[in-house]
């Protein structure tokens, strides 16, 4: 399976250096950094690929993700925000969670964040039908990034990973490490993420009625939509 790192990036230059290249130099697959090009000049770094337009938020950055995958023949995309430090020691076990794609019914890998500290396991994948969250492998030819969603991106692949027949993986022995979700500058901090939140969880019940909303007063989005239906619910293997 060829595999390529897609790296959403916005007003953050300097958390390449800082973070990306370390884990991708550990890392050793291809990457690209995808960027608007507003911010071109300040991202003077290899691999960066310009978007086709500015501030039309992370579902429209990873649609043209997905197209440049398409384009140069990669079958997995793997989508890794530019804060994250590492994602376990996910380097020694890669071509393993590759591997697991040849099994045609899973749809994408997903990881527990490090603050979930207790759901790390010595075994490789635990669970299946876990949400999918922040960062994550799935296959490109069902990868399906919206424009008009961005905040809740990671939820919005799961349910449409789910409605089409397919499975996630948990892989909870490496967890992803990064700032706190929601925090610094750059990135989805530069929109109005409440506004965004409710107006993308009124797609997703459009899609699918038993979907709720939950209210996090504590988040900076301040809605979440909350999967009640069994065809969600995550199964230990």
């Amino acid at each position: 399976m060829k595999c390529l790192v897609c790296i959403p990036s916005k007003g953050r230059p300097n958390n390449i250096k800082k973070f990306v290249e370390p884990f991708m130099k550990k890392l050793g697959l291809d990457y690209k950094i995808f960027v608007e090009p507003q911010d071109l000049k300040n991202y003077n770094f290899k691999n960066v690929v310009s978007l086709d337009s500015n501030n039309n938020g992370l579902g429209y950055s990873m649609s043209q993700a997905k197209k440049y995958c398409i384009e140069n023949g990669y079958d997995i995309c793997f989508k890794i925000d530019d804060d994250v430090v590492s994602i376990g020691e996910i380097e020694k076990d890669i071509n393993k969670i590759l591997d697991a794609f040849k099994i045609k019914r899973i749809g994408a890998v997903v990881f527990p964040y490090d603050f979930e500290f207790y759901a790390k396991t010595k075994k490789l994948f635990t669970r299946v039908n876990k949400r999918v969250q922040t960062c994550y492998l799935i296959r490109t030819e069902i990868f399906n990034p919206q424009k008009e969603v961005s905040t809740f991106e990671d939820f919005y692949q799961f349910l449409n990973l789910i409605s089409k027949g397919y499975n996630t993986l948990y892989c909870s022995k490496h967890l992803i490490k990064c700032n706190a979700v929601g925090s610094g500058n750059g990135g989805l901090q530069d929109f109005d993420r409440s506004e965004m939140a409710l107006k993308e969880i009124n797609i997703f019940k459009s899609i699918d009625p038993t979907i709720e909303v939950i209210s996090k007063p504590n988040k900076p989005w301040k809605y979440e939509p909350k999967f009640t239906d069994k065809k969600y619910r995550s199964k230990q293997i």
